[in-house]
């Protein structure tokens, strides 16, 4: 089925992500950005080919067939979504709230500061709970790289949305580039 209209929205929530309100992932759900076309993307649970056994995996898929773009495979549906919308495929928001992590009133080097923290923060949380190495941990573990990946991807935004000049230096190259190869051809 092609995607037949361009949508306003920018992203769909995924309710069934998880069993109950009460667990602490479920506040971590993030939503599905739409594909960079212009049409909805759509969490998916099927057998990859590559996967071992024949075993589930999740993915997000663009739902117009002449587009094509898919995420990565990935064991958990948050981290399929998470890894989709940090991509290029993904249409990243205007303006995006992080569950655990207040942005508000910052600006953008600010913003980009508080996310390199933060992600140092858990990704030392992680290298810690890896070393207990205690069976009680793997809940903690789990939102540990939930969060850890709402960061990478908050980071993502942040770097399209507040570029510093050594970044714009290197799209203005970029651009540069392809004009010279377009001229070329």
């Amino acid at each position: 089925m092609a995607c037949e209209e361009k949508h306003n929205l920018k992203s769909t929530r995924i309710d069934n992500m998880n069993d109950t309100n009460e667990n602490p992932i479920y506040e971590l759900k993030p939503e599905i950005n739409f594909c960079t076309c212009g049409c909805e993307a759509r969490l998916l649970k099927e057998r990859s080919a590559d996967s071992e056994k024949g075993k589930l995996r999740y993915v997000v898929r663009c739902l117009d067939e002449m587009c094509g773009h898919q995420g990565r495979y990935t064991q958990y549906p948050w981290q399929a979504i998470l890894e989709w919308n940090k991509s290029p495929m993904s249409e990243f928001p205007e303006d995006f709230r992080i569950p655990f992590l207040t942005l508000t009133g910052l600006g953008g080097e600010e913003i980009r500061q508080k996310l390199n923290e933060h992600r140092l923060t858990l990704e030392q949380k992680i290298k810690q709970l890896r070393a207990e190495k205690v069976s009680g941990n793997t809940e903690e573990m789990k939102i540990a790289r939930l969060q850890l990946m709402w960061v990478i991807y908050a980071q993502s935004w942040a770097k399209l949305k507040f570029p510093r000049e050594d970044e714009l230096a290197v799209i203005d190259e970029n651009e540069g580039a392809e004009e010279s190869n377009v001229q070329e051809a």
